[in-house]
């Protein structure tokens, strides 16, 4: 991956939803982005997420292209979106032009290093009606994901928000035993990236029919799509009798 894969940056949610252990830089997963930041900063420590907890515990999930910079504040910079699809949005929400993100580094601020960026997935927070997002949120180019994480985003991991994921962080030794509504993550030697392993990359944590929640293996191939069935054509007593 060269120069891209070296530079690697992390990003989770660091809203108030995670309000308890957070880890160093030296456990912050990696995503090899054009618009990452090339050094860490130890003001802004993110806790390690898989893409499912990045989709069930933001507010919006979109894929869009960053147009320009738009107009800062003192507090925050902005940048001009043009959305092409919504995987994730609440009720009543108007049209969104803009995404934000605070301008101090040591906020999780994010920068974008080049004017444009196309079909990027975002998964950010909403305040007042406004995306937001910082170096703690997913933010991600969407070709680069794999086919079983684009299918979880677009119709699978909502299914699962009903469990919670937990890395089992203390890997060296026996990971807990996970209660019903858990998932243990593992990954070998405790490299937690969210691009390593299959449970990042090929699987989800949903609801079995016992009750308990469990790793399952996202089948791209077998998966239907939820579609609208068509509503029922109204018939003449002419069109039965020709039926």
């Amino acid at each position: 991956m060269g120069e891209l894969g070296q530079r690697k940056s992390s990003w989770f949610h660091s809203r108030p939803l995670f309000p308890r252990t957070t880890m160093g830089p030296a456990f912050l997963l990696a995503f090899p982005l054009l618009l990452a930041l090339s050094t860490p900063c130890d003001a802004c420590e993110c806790k390690i997420q898989h893409p499912q907890t990045f989709y069930c515990m933001s507010d919006i999930v979109i894929i869009g292209n960053i147009l320009e910079h738009g107009r800062d504040t003192a507090l925050k910079r902005s940048y001009r979106i043009n959305i092409t699809q919504i995987l994730k949005i609440p009720k009543k929400i108007p049209p969104i032009t803009s995404v934000y993100t605070p301008k101090d580094w040591g906020s999780c601020g994010y920068e974008v290093r080049t004017s444009q960026q196309s079909q990027l997935l975002i998964a950010g927070y909403l305040r007042k009606g406004a995306l937001y997002f910082t170096r703690c949120h997913m933010v991600y180019f969407w070709y680069r994901l794999t086919d079983e994480q684009r299918l979880g985003f677009q119709e699978l991991y909502k299914n699962g928000c009903k469990c919670q994921i937990q890395p089992c962080l203390l890997c060296w030794r026996h990971c807990p035993q996970p209660d019903r509504r858990e998932c243990v993550w593992r990954q070998k030697d405790c490299n937690y990236r969210i691009w390593n392993g299959d449970q990042s990359l090929y699987s989800m944590c949903a609801p079995r029919p016992d009750g308990h929640c469990g790793w399952t293996r996202i089948d791209i191939l077998n998966y239907h799509r939820e579609t609208t069935p068509p509503p029922p054509r109204q018939t003449t007593p002419e069109m039965l009798y020709i039926m």
